[in-house]
């Protein structure tokens, strides 16, 4: 009376397993991403850090009164205590994947060449102290100073990234390109690490820093530095920013780190929502090879009263059961493997850090399923062994 007699229950208990399976493995890959992703270094400070975003542009600031108001309203920033430093950029935090302003560059010389394309990078405008205020290490040159405006020569700060891929090997300091339908000639002057600018877990991003006072940008992040819990802080920096102009909206005021958090919320919602998807397909499964295994015992009583009257331990008799309900597990948990393996791949761009087919994730969920499935086994198991073999012996 093995589980071919109950066909139908043993493929509804496999079928659980499998399902179970790859629930908790989709749930298990996503957990392990964000973990992955929470290790992952932004190339910045993020803690104790807030920004507001606002445009002058809707107020109809010309470029000469916008940088003024940049600097009235830093200093003004900066005055309230609390506030360890603070700056300004065009794209912000993470702005740069979508909002920011990108073109192609041509290395000095080659803009004339016609199969050369050039290389596409992000710009962000910023002022001087940026790097310093983001905590963003400059690794050689300099940052900007009040003395780069419009009627100097136009510089630049790149990252890393646009170093390696502009002049792979080589020293960019005092290097010049040029930027499409822009005549001006932009000079290197200083290299700062990369730091992601859309999302977490991003390829490394090529980026030039402008300075704001050569490159007025309208539109603004204002980014505070404090020196405890910074939301704290966001209500009185806006006042102080209101007071110079109270028609100027600040908007999507939030910590930094809670920014960094939403870039995690498809990963964050996967897991949870997989995760108790898994957790209810491991209940019924559980409840299934309980079920199963304890009908088979009520229909092999006969069998096993014999086994026992003819000297059969209760090991062997425990061991015959558990190897019936484990091979059903076993089945199932292959089935998810090759059902898991393939369908996994679709997930694969909300993944940060994770192979789909992580081992780590494939093997502990594997393991988790074959125990809790052990448990159910084990009590109809046990129960088989406390069977009486007279009484076996008279049952219908």
């Amino acid at each position: 009376m093995g589980w071919a007699h109950n066909r139908m229950r043993s493929l509804l208990v496999v079928s659980e397993i499998a399902l179970a399976l790859v629930a908790l493995i989709g749930a298990g890959l996503f957990l392990r991403s964000m973990q992955k992703a929470q290790e992952i270094n932004p190339g910045f400070e993020s803690k104790n850090l807030f920004e507001y975003n606002f445009d002058l542009g809707a107020l109809r600031y010309d470029p000469d009164h916008g940088q003024q108001f940049f600097r009235d309203a830093l200093d003004r920033v900066k005055s309230v205590p609390g506030v360890a430093d603070a700056t300004l950029s065009s794209n912000g935090i993470l702005g740069g994947g979508n909002g920011g302003l990108a073109g192609t560059i041509f290395r000095e010389g080659e803009q004339t060449d016609p199969n050369n394309r050039g290389t596409l990078v992000t710009f962000d405008d910023v002022m001087p102290g940026y790097f310093a205020a983001l905590r963003i290490p400059t690794l050689s040159g300099r940052d900007f100073t009040d003395f780069d405006r419009e009627t100097t020569t136009p510089v630049v700060v790149i990252n890393k990234a646009m170093a390696d891929l502009v002049w792979p090997g080589q020293d960019p300091l005092g290097k010049h390109f040029t930027i499409v339908v822009d005549p001006h000639q932009y000079q290197v002057i200083g290299v700062v690490g990369t730091t992601i600018i859309g999302a977490v877990g991003e390829d490394p991003q090529p980026v030039a820093y402008i300075p704001l006072r050569q490159q007025y940008s309208p539109q603004a992040s204002l980014i505070v530095r404090t020196t405890g819990n910074p939301e704290a802080l966001m209500g009185a920096v806006r006042a102080q920013v209101n007071q110079l102009d109270r028609n100027l909206a600040l908007t999507n005021g939030q910590t930094v780190e809670q920014l960094l958090a939403q870039g995690l919320w498809a990963a964050r919602m996967g897991a949870a929502l997989l995760g108790l998807f898994g957790l209810l397909a491991l209940i019924l499964a559980s409840i299934g090879i309980y079920g199963v295994l304890s009908y088979s015992v009520t229909q092999r009583t006969s069998e096993i009263g014999i086994r026992m009257a003819l000297g059969a331990q209760s090991q062997q008799v425990l061991k015959l059961v558990l190897r019936q309900g484990m091979f059903l597990a076993g089945v199932g948990v292959l089935a998810g493997i090759a059902i898991a393996l393939p369908i996994t791949r679709f997930a694969s761009t909300l993944l940060y850090g994770v192979s789909v087919w992580d081992p780590v994730t494939y093997i502990s969920i594997t393991i988790l399923l074959m125990a809790v499935a052990f448990l159910a086994c084990y009590v109809p198991a046990r129960r088989a062994t406390r069977i009486d073999p007279l009484v076996a012996l008279r049952f219908e």
